[in-house]
Protein backbone atom coordinates (compact mmCIF):
# COMPACT_ATOMS: atom_id res chain seq x y z
CA UNK A 1 0.00 0.00 0.00
CA UNK A 2 2.78 2.39 0.82
CA UNK A 3 4.73 1.51 -2.31
CA UNK A 4 1.69 2.22 -4.10
CA UNK A 5 1.11 5.65 -2.63
CA UNK A 6 4.88 5.90 -3.11
CA UNK A 7 4.76 5.94 -6.81
CA UNK A 8 1.31 7.86 -7.24
CA UNK A 9 3.66 10.76 -5.33
CA UNK A 10 6.20 9.88 -7.71
CA UNK A 11 3.78 10.53 -10.60
CA UNK A 12 2.38 13.52 -9.66
CA UNK A 13 5.73 15.77 -8.96
CA UNK A 14 6.87 14.42 -12.74
CA UNK A 15 3.87 15.85 -14.25
CA UNK A 16 3.69 18.76 -12.04
CA UNK A 17 7.30 19.57 -13.26
CA UNK A 18 6.66 18.79 -16.56
CA UNK A 19 3.59 21.18 -16.54
CA UNK A 20 5.64 23.60 -14.90
CA UNK A 21 8.57 22.83 -17.49
CA UNK A 22 5.91 23.16 -20.18
CA UNK A 23 4.54 26.28 -19.00
CA UNK A 24 7.69 28.11 -18.60
CA UNK A 25 8.30 27.16 -22.04
CA UNK A 26 5.36 28.48 -23.53
CA UNK A 27 6.08 31.52 -21.61
CA UNK A 28 9.99 31.83 -22.92
CA UNK A 29 7.85 31.70 -26.82
CA UNK A 30 5.53 34.33 -26.16
CA UNK A 31 7.95 36.10 -24.94
CA UNK A 32 10.86 35.95 -26.80
CA UNK A 33 9.91 36.79 -30.16
CA UNK A 34 9.92 40.59 -28.68
CA UNK A 35 13.03 40.41 -27.57
CA UNK A 36 14.32 39.60 -30.67
CA UNK A 37 15.30 42.99 -32.03
CA UNK A 38 13.59 44.07 -35.61
CA UNK A 39 15.67 44.77 -38.99
CA UNK A 40 14.42 48.10 -39.71
CA UNK A 41 15.23 49.69 -43.04
CA UNK A 42 15.37 53.62 -44.21
CA UNK A 43 13.78 53.81 -47.43
CA UNK A 44 10.56 55.27 -48.10
CA UNK A 45 7.74 54.32 -50.12
CA UNK A 46 7.83 57.64 -51.30
CA UNK A 47 11.33 57.05 -52.50
CA UNK A 48 10.55 54.43 -54.18
CA UNK A 49 7.71 56.76 -56.76
CA UNK A 50 7.44 56.34 -60.37
CA UNK A 51 7.38 59.26 -62.60
CA UNK A 52 3.17 58.93 -62.71
CA UNK A 53 2.93 57.45 -58.76
CA UNK A 54 0.02 59.41 -57.08
CA UNK A 55 -0.20 59.09 -53.60
CA UNK A 56 -4.07 59.40 -52.03
CA UNK A 57 -5.75 59.17 -48.79
CA UNK A 58 -8.65 56.90 -49.46
CA UNK A 59 -10.73 56.37 -46.47
CA UNK A 60 -8.15 55.68 -43.61
CA UNK A 61 -5.39 53.94 -46.18
CA UNK A 62 -2.79 55.89 -48.21
CA UNK A 63 -3.33 54.30 -51.48
CA UNK A 64 -0.56 53.95 -54.39
CA UNK A 65 -1.88 54.22 -57.76
CA UNK A 66 -0.51 54.85 -61.40
CA UNK A 67 -2.71 56.14 -64.44
CA UNK A 68 -1.36 56.10 -67.83
CA UNK A 69 -4.19 58.62 -69.82
CA UNK A 70 -5.89 58.01 -72.77
CA UNK A 71 -3.93 59.06 -75.82
CA UNK A 72 -6.29 58.40 -78.52
CA UNK A 73 -9.18 59.51 -76.41
CA UNK A 74 -11.00 55.89 -76.74
CA UNK A 75 -13.14 56.73 -73.59
CA UNK A 76 -12.20 53.07 -72.26
CA UNK A 77 -11.00 52.39 -68.70
CA UNK A 78 -8.83 49.61 -67.34
CA UNK A 79 -8.23 48.64 -64.20
CA UNK A 80 -5.05 46.39 -63.59
CA UNK A 81 -4.77 44.62 -60.49
CA UNK A 82 -1.16 42.98 -59.08
CA UNK A 83 -0.87 39.66 -56.92
CA UNK A 84 0.64 38.57 -53.63
CA UNK A 85 3.83 39.98 -52.68
CA UNK A 86 3.66 42.05 -56.05
CA UNK A 87 3.03 46.08 -57.25
CA UNK A 88 2.18 48.11 -60.45
CA UNK A 89 5.61 47.00 -61.33
CA UNK A 90 4.09 43.55 -62.11
CA UNK A 91 2.13 45.31 -64.90
CA UNK A 92 4.68 47.44 -66.45
CA UNK A 93 4.47 45.93 -70.27
CA UNK A 94 0.95 46.00 -70.31
CA UNK A 95 0.50 49.67 -69.00
CA UNK A 96 1.96 51.30 -72.04
CA UNK A 97 0.60 48.68 -74.61
CA UNK A 98 -2.87 49.51 -73.30
CA UNK A 99 -2.39 53.37 -73.32
CA UNK A 100 -0.69 53.07 -76.90
CA UNK A 101 -4.23 51.57 -77.69
CA UNK A 102 -5.69 54.88 -76.79
CA UNK A 103 -7.21 53.47 -73.07
CA UNK A 104 -6.75 55.26 -70.35
CA UNK A 105 -5.09 52.95 -67.78
CA UNK A 106 -5.38 52.62 -63.54
CA UNK A 107 -2.43 50.29 -61.83
CA UNK A 108 -3.16 50.17 -58.23
CA UNK A 109 -1.20 48.86 -55.66
CA UNK A 110 -3.55 47.29 -52.86
CA UNK A 111 -3.53 47.94 -48.97
CA UNK A 112 0.01 46.59 -47.52
CA UNK A 113 1.50 45.93 -51.20
CA UNK A 114 3.93 48.01 -53.43
CA UNK A 115 3.70 51.44 -52.37
CA UNK A 116 0.41 51.61 -50.36
CA UNK A 117 0.37 52.29 -46.42
CA UNK A 118 1.45 49.29 -44.50
CA UNK A 119 -1.77 49.50 -42.17
CA UNK A 120 -2.37 47.41 -39.24
CA UNK A 121 -5.54 45.40 -38.17
CA UNK A 122 -6.81 46.28 -42.29
CA UNK A 123 -9.32 43.30 -44.46
CA UNK A 124 -7.35 42.29 -46.86
CA UNK A 125 -10.41 39.49 -47.58
CA UNK A 126 -11.15 40.08 -51.65
CA UNK A 127 -14.71 41.96 -50.88
CA UNK A 128 -12.78 44.49 -48.65
CA UNK A 129 -10.37 45.47 -50.85
CA UNK A 130 -12.95 45.80 -53.73
CA UNK A 131 -14.82 47.87 -51.51
CA UNK A 132 -11.77 50.50 -51.18
CA UNK A 133 -11.25 50.13 -54.98
CA UNK A 134 -14.72 51.47 -55.83
CA UNK A 135 -14.46 54.14 -53.58
CA UNK A 136 -11.16 55.19 -54.69
CA UNK A 137 -12.23 55.11 -58.71
CA UNK A 138 -15.79 56.86 -58.15
CA UNK A 139 -13.89 59.43 -56.03
CA UNK A 140 -11.77 59.78 -59.48
CA UNK A 141 -14.27 58.91 -62.17
CA UNK A 142 -17.70 59.22 -61.53
CA UNK A 143 -19.70 56.70 -62.88
CA UNK A 144 -17.62 55.07 -65.52
CA UNK A 145 -17.29 51.92 -66.86
CA UNK A 146 -14.58 49.52 -65.97
CA UNK A 147 -12.82 47.01 -68.06
CA UNK A 148 -10.82 44.61 -64.88
CA UNK A 149 -8.28 42.64 -64.92
CA UNK A 150 -6.74 40.99 -61.51
CA UNK A 151 -3.57 38.88 -61.59
CA UNK A 152 -3.39 35.72 -59.28
CA UNK A 153 -4.58 37.44 -55.75
CA UNK A 154 -6.06 40.31 -57.19
CA UNK A 155 -7.86 38.02 -59.54
CA UNK A 156 -10.31 37.62 -56.18
CA UNK A 157 -10.21 41.36 -56.14
CA UNK A 158 -11.47 42.18 -59.74
CA UNK A 159 -14.22 39.27 -59.35
CA UNK A 160 -15.50 40.69 -56.06
CA UNK A 161 -15.96 43.72 -58.14
CA UNK A 162 -17.33 42.81 -60.43
CA UNK A 163 -19.99 41.01 -57.74
CA UNK A 164 -20.42 44.62 -56.11
CA UNK A 165 -20.97 46.56 -58.98
CA UNK A 166 -21.33 44.73 -62.44
CA UNK A 167 -23.88 47.81 -63.66
CA UNK A 168 -19.63 50.08 -63.71
CA UNK A 169 -18.07 46.75 -65.23
CA UNK A 170 -17.99 45.98 -68.19
CA UNK A 171 -15.60 42.87 -69.08
CA UNK A 172 -13.90 40.51 -66.62
CA UNK A 173 -9.94 39.59 -66.79
CA UNK A 174 -8.48 36.93 -64.57
CA UNK A 175 -5.19 36.09 -65.47
CA UNK A 176 -4.20 33.27 -63.15
CA UNK A 177 -6.96 34.10 -60.94
CA UNK A 178 -6.62 32.89 -57.46
CA UNK A 179 -10.22 32.19 -56.68
CA UNK A 180 -10.09 29.15 -54.97
CA UNK A 181 -8.60 29.76 -51.31
CA UNK A 182 -8.23 26.58 -48.86
CA UNK A 183 -10.15 26.36 -46.11
CA UNK A 184 -8.98 28.04 -42.74
CA UNK A 185 -6.47 25.96 -41.11
CA UNK A 186 -5.68 25.45 -37.21
CA UNK A 187 -2.19 27.98 -38.39
CA UNK A 188 -5.01 30.86 -39.39
CA UNK A 189 -6.64 30.04 -35.71
CA UNK A 190 -2.85 30.39 -33.70
CA UNK A 191 -2.17 33.79 -35.64
CA UNK A 192 -4.69 35.06 -33.33
CA UNK A 193 -2.63 34.84 -30.01
CA UNK A 194 -0.13 38.10 -30.53
CA UNK A 195 3.01 36.13 -29.81
CA UNK A 196 2.05 34.27 -32.91
CA UNK A 197 2.43 36.99 -34.79
CA UNK A 198 5.38 38.17 -34.14
CA UNK A 199 7.09 35.43 -34.50
CA UNK A 200 5.69 35.27 -38.31
CA UNK A 201 7.09 38.93 -38.44
CA UNK A 202 10.85 37.62 -37.66
CA UNK A 203 10.86 34.60 -39.37
CA UNK A 204 9.91 36.91 -42.90
CA UNK A 205 11.54 39.72 -41.95
CA UNK A 206 14.58 37.55 -41.46
CA UNK A 207 14.41 34.55 -43.83
CA UNK A 208 11.49 35.17 -46.41
CA UNK A 209 11.87 39.21 -47.57
CA UNK A 210 15.37 38.26 -48.41
CA UNK A 211 16.73 39.31 -51.47
CA UNK A 212 17.60 35.98 -52.46
CA UNK A 213 14.40 34.38 -51.30
CA UNK A 214 12.77 36.78 -53.64
CA UNK A 215 14.85 35.76 -56.74
CA UNK A 216 13.84 32.15 -56.10
CA UNK A 217 10.20 33.07 -56.02
CA UNK A 218 10.50 35.05 -59.01
CA UNK A 219 12.19 31.81 -60.61
CA UNK A 220 9.27 29.49 -59.93
CA UNK A 221 6.82 31.97 -60.59
CA UNK A 222 8.15 32.54 -63.97
CA UNK A 223 9.98 29.17 -64.85
CA UNK A 224 13.23 30.96 -65.62
CA UNK A 225 15.46 32.84 -64.15
CA UNK A 226 14.54 36.76 -63.28
CA UNK A 227 16.70 39.36 -64.10
CA UNK A 228 18.56 41.71 -61.68
CA UNK A 229 15.69 44.44 -62.29
CA UNK A 230 12.75 42.13 -61.97
CA UNK A 231 14.66 41.31 -59.09
CA UNK A 232 15.02 44.61 -57.73
CA UNK A 233 10.92 45.58 -58.75
CA UNK A 234 9.68 42.89 -56.55
CA UNK A 235 12.06 43.00 -53.73
CA UNK A 236 12.67 47.11 -52.86
CA UNK A 237 8.64 47.68 -51.97
CA UNK A 238 9.18 44.32 -49.72
CA UNK A 239 11.79 46.01 -47.91
CA UNK A 240 9.17 49.26 -46.69
CA UNK A 241 8.77 49.04 -42.89
CA UNK A 242 5.85 47.32 -41.55
CA UNK A 243 5.53 44.31 -44.65
CA UNK A 244 6.08 41.88 -42.38
CA UNK A 245 3.28 42.89 -40.03
CA UNK A 246 0.83 43.05 -42.69
CA UNK A 247 1.81 39.70 -43.69
CA UNK A 248 0.21 38.79 -40.80
CA UNK A 249 -2.80 40.76 -41.04
CA UNK A 250 -3.29 38.65 -44.57
CA UNK A 251 -2.61 35.64 -42.94
CA UNK A 252 -5.05 36.40 -40.08
CA UNK A 253 -7.91 37.47 -42.37
CA UNK A 254 -9.93 34.38 -43.90
CA UNK A 255 -13.09 34.73 -46.53
CA UNK A 256 -14.84 32.38 -47.66
CA UNK A 257 -14.11 31.63 -51.35
CA UNK A 258 -16.01 33.87 -54.21
CA UNK A 259 -16.67 30.80 -56.32
CA UNK A 260 -20.23 29.96 -54.43
CA UNK A 261 -21.02 33.54 -56.16
CA UNK A 262 -19.05 33.27 -59.48
CA UNK A 263 -22.06 31.81 -61.12
CA UNK A 264 -24.20 35.24 -60.91
CA UNK A 265 -21.49 36.93 -63.14
CA UNK A 266 -23.09 37.63 -66.71
CA UNK A 267 -20.70 39.78 -68.16
CA UNK A 268 -17.57 39.06 -70.63
CA UNK A 269 -15.05 36.92 -68.42
CA UNK A 270 -11.56 36.42 -70.04
CA UNK A 271 -9.45 33.76 -68.54
CA UNK A 272 -5.75 33.76 -69.28
CA UNK A 273 -3.47 30.75 -68.00
CA UNK A 274 0.16 29.84 -68.31
CA UNK A 275 -0.03 25.81 -69.20
CA UNK A 276 3.28 25.62 -66.67
CA UNK A 277 2.21 27.55 -63.65
CA UNK A 278 3.70 26.10 -60.89
CA UNK A 279 1.28 28.26 -58.29
CA UNK A 280 -1.81 28.10 -59.59
CA UNK A 281 -2.30 24.93 -61.59
CA UNK A 282 -4.23 25.72 -64.51
CA UNK A 283 -6.24 22.85 -63.63
CA UNK A 284 -8.54 25.75 -61.34
CA UNK A 285 -8.50 27.58 -65.13
CA UNK A 286 -10.54 25.01 -66.08
CA UNK A 287 -12.80 24.93 -63.66
CA UNK A 288 -13.31 29.16 -63.60
CA UNK A 289 -14.00 28.19 -67.24
CA UNK A 290 -16.81 25.41 -66.58
CA UNK A 291 -18.26 27.65 -63.97
CA UNK A 292 -18.41 31.03 -65.60
CA UNK A 293 -21.57 31.63 -68.06
CA UNK A 294 -19.47 33.81 -70.69
CA UNK A 295 -16.10 32.80 -70.22
CA UNK A 296 -13.03 32.51 -72.56
CA UNK A 297 -10.04 30.04 -71.80
CA UNK A 298 -6.57 30.93 -73.27
CA UNK A 299 -3.79 28.58 -72.02
CA UNK A 300 -0.65 30.01 -73.09
CA UNK A 301 1.83 26.96 -73.50
CA UNK A 302 4.90 26.86 -71.55
CA UNK A 303 4.38 29.99 -69.35
CA UNK A 304 4.25 30.27 -65.81
CA UNK A 305 2.32 32.19 -63.18
CA UNK A 306 2.94 35.55 -64.78
CA UNK A 307 1.99 35.76 -68.83
CA UNK A 308 2.03 39.34 -68.77
CA UNK A 309 5.85 39.54 -67.91
CA UNK A 310 7.55 36.73 -69.71
CA UNK A 311 5.55 36.64 -72.75
CA UNK A 312 3.95 40.48 -72.54
CA UNK A 313 3.09 40.93 -76.43
CA UNK A 314 1.37 37.57 -76.73
CA UNK A 315 -0.38 38.54 -73.52
CA UNK A 316 -1.37 41.96 -74.73
CA UNK A 317 -2.44 40.86 -78.27
CA UNK A 318 -5.14 38.22 -76.20
CA UNK A 319 -6.03 40.91 -73.88
CA UNK A 320 -6.92 43.52 -76.68
CA UNK A 321 -8.51 40.71 -78.70
CA UNK A 322 -10.97 39.79 -75.88
CA UNK A 323 -11.74 43.68 -75.38
CA UNK A 324 -12.21 44.34 -78.88
CA UNK A 325 -14.21 41.25 -79.05
CA UNK A 326 -16.32 42.55 -76.64
CA UNK A 327 -17.14 45.70 -77.88
CA UNK A 328 -18.00 44.57 -81.07
CA UNK A 329 -20.67 42.22 -79.88
CA UNK A 330 -22.28 45.26 -77.67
Amino acid sequence: MQAAEKNRNIFWRFFKWVGLLLAGLFLLLSILPYLIPQESNAITRQELAFPNSVFDQVRDVEMHYRIWDSINEREKNILLVHGFGASTFSWRYTAFTLQEEGFRVFAVDLPGFGLSERKRGLDHSPEARAEILWVMLEELYPDQQWNLVGHSMGGGTVAAMALQKPEQTESLTLVAGALFPGEPSFFNYILKYPPAGQWVRVVSSRFLLDESRIEQFLASAYGQQPTPQEISGYYLPLTVENTDAVLVDLLRTVSESLIGQIDQLKLPVLIIWGSEDAWVPVQQGRKLDRLLPRSELIVMPGEGHCPMETAPDLFNRKLLDFIDRKDMEQ
